[in-house]
């Protein structure tokens, strides 16, 4: 296969992988609108469902495009990217939807857990990046703490102001997945890792 047709075949994968995140995007977030509308969930719990079901995306999407690459590009870490994805999905979604059906030291227990057998997942990850990947990390994290204290700051002095409200432990990591997602996407693109 000439240069050309790899290039084409490379560029529709990336066309057809973002058509179906676009579409399961869609979907999960209409989903999710509608079951938040009818629990009547409070704002910090769709947030974190919002969380979960992008993270769950991803994890899925991470694993069709290590199914659908190309067999001379290797599969570098791949399979623990979808791990950790994963994990952190289900770790966001248990607490909103885990009890009343598990009891809260239960669902704590199992959030704990899998936050274990995650980092875990991480350190191997780490350990097998190679330098690019390794840097995307560093620059993810490093964006996603700077903006996230600037953030919190101004927050936290406002509210100790009395110019806006307190908002919960869980609502701030909502807001600072966020911003580690987007950091990470924004890495990502640039380091040509997209």
């Amino acid at each position: 296969m000439d240069e050309q047709a790899t290039a084409r075949r490379e560029r529709n994968i990336k066309v057809a992988t973002a058509a179906v995140l676009a579409l399961a995007g869609g979907a999960t977030g209409f989903a999710l609108a509608r079951a938040g509308i009818g629990l009547n969930l409070p704002f910090e719990d769709a947030a974190a469902l919002f969380m979960a079901a992008l993270l769950l995306v991803s994890a899925a999407a991470a694993l069709i495009m290590l199914g659908v690459r190309p067999a001379s590009i290797p599969k570098g870490c791949g399979l623990l990217q979808t791990v950790v994805l994963a994990l952190a999905g289900v770790m966001f979604a248990l607490p909103v939807v885990a009890s009343p059906p598990l009891s809260p030291a239960l669902a704590f227990a199992l959030v704990a857990a899998l936050l274990a057998v995650q980092s875990l997942a991480n350190l191997m990850l780490w350990r097998r990046a190679d330098e690019m990947l390794r840097r995307v990390m560093w620059e993810t994290c490093a964006v996603a703490f700077w903006v996230g204290q600037l953030a919190l700051f101004l927050y936290a002095a406002a509210a100790r102001l009395d110019l806006v409200a307190e908002v919960s432990a869980w609502t701030l990591m909502s807001v600072l997945m966020a911003l580690y997602i987007l950091a990470s996407a924004v890495t990502s693109v640039r380091r040509g890792l997209s």
